[in-house]
C-alpha cells in the first residue's frame, strides 16, 4: 500500500529546485517549525554520512582500499547513510526526513564548490532518491525520476543492503565497545543550535543504530563542538588517533555547531558561501 505522504513529494522537492541566495547577514529570525524540520533532516544525512566512513575505516579497512578514490569513498558513504537512514512508506516522518536531505543538496551552487571531493550536490540528491526508490520500488512509485533513467536504482540499493549486510553487520548479537558522546560547551552564540541539536535527537540515534547493528573493536566518539577558529563549519570523520598499536585507534565524528547554527537561521540559504 502506497504511503498518502508520497505524492506530496514532488512538492516537497520542487520548492529546494534551485541554488538559494544568502540573506543579509543580520537576518537571525527565529527558525520556524518547517525549518527545524528541515535541518533535522539534513544534519541527520550528514552525520549518518559520517558514519559510514567510521565504519569503512574501523570493519572494513575500505578508506585505505588502492583501487578507491577519495570520491568513490565519499560515494559510499552517501550510500551508507542512505541504507541506514531508509524510511518504510508509513513512516511520514523518515520520508520528511530523508527527502529534506535530498532537498538540501539541491540547494547548493555546485559552481562555486572549489576541491570538492564529494559528487555534485545534485547528484548527491539524485543518489538519495534513487536509493530510496530502490529500496521499494511499489510504494515510491511516485517519486519524481530524478535519476538518471538508465540508472538500475533497485540493483544498486540491494547491493549495497548486501554488503552492509554481509560485511559490516555483525550477527553474532554480543556488543562491542560503546560510543562516546560528547556536547561540549558552545560559544557565544551558539546554544540555540547546541540546544537543537541535543532535542533533535540525531547523535543519540546514530550511536543506537551503530551500537546494535555493528560490532566496533575500537574507542569512537561522536561529538558536537564549536568550530569557529580551528575547522570551517561542517561534520567531519576523522582517526584522532592512529596509534602504534592498532587497538589503541580512536575514531571521531564531529558535528559543528555553526554549520547547525547557519542552517536554522536561514534553511539553506548562505551555504554557498560557506562551501568554498
Amino acid at each position: 500500500m502506497r504511503s498518502y505522504w508520497i505524492p506530496a513529494l514532488a512538492t516537497v522537492l520542487m520548492a529546494f529546485a534551485g541554488p538559494a541566495k544568502s540573506h543579509a547577514q543580520g537576518d537571525t529570525a527565529p527558525a520556524s517549525a518547517e525549518t527545524e524540520n528541515f535541518v533535522r533532516g539534513f544534519v541527520r544525512f550528514l552525520a549518518y554520512h559520517e558514519a559510514g566512513h567510521l565504519l569503512m575505516a574501523q570493519i572494513a579497512d575500505l578508506n585505505n582500499n588502492p583501487d578507491w578514490s577519495q570520491a568513490d569513498r565519499e560515494d559510499y558513504a552517501d550510500k551508507f547513510a542512505m541504507i541506514l537512514l531508509r524510511p518504510d512508506a508509513n513512516d511520514p516522518d523518515g520520508l520528511e526526513e530523508i527527502v529534506n536531505a535530498a532537498a538540501g543538496w539541491m540547494q547548493v551552487d555546485d559552481t562555486i564548490v572549489r576541491n570538492e571531493p564529494h559528487a555534485p550536490a545534485g547528484q548527491r540528491a539524485s543518489d538519495i532518491l534513487c536509493l530510496l526508490y530502490g529500496s521499494d520500488p511499489e510504494a515510491f512509485a511516485d517519486i519524481p525520476e530524478m535519476a538518471d533513467p538508465n540508472t538500475d536504482c533497485v540493483g544498486i540499493y540491494q547491493e549495497m543492503e548486501r554488503e552492509i549486510r554481509e560485511v559490516f553487520q555483525d550477527h553474532s548479537g554480543e556488543m562491542g565497545q560503546e560510543i562516546n558522546v560528547v556536547y561540549a560547551r558552545p560559544t557565544p552564540g551558539m546554544k540555540a543550535a547546541h540546544d537543537f541539536l541535543r532535542s533533535s535527537g540525531i547523535v543519540e540515534d546514530l550511536k543506537d543504530d551503530i551500537e546494535f547493528d555493528f560490532y566496533l573493536t575500537n574507542k569512537s566518539s561522536i561529538q558536537a563542538i564549536s568550530c569557529k577558529g580551528r575547522i570551517k563549519p561542517d561534520s567531519f570523520y576523522f582517526d584522532r588517533v592512529r596509534a602504534a598499536s592498532p587497538e589503541d585507534d580512536h575514531f571521531v565524528i564531529t558535528l559543528c555547531y555553526e554549520l547547525i547554527d547557519a542552517r536554522l537561521k536561514y534553511g539553506m540559504k548562505g551555504f554557498e558561501d560557506e562551501a568554498q
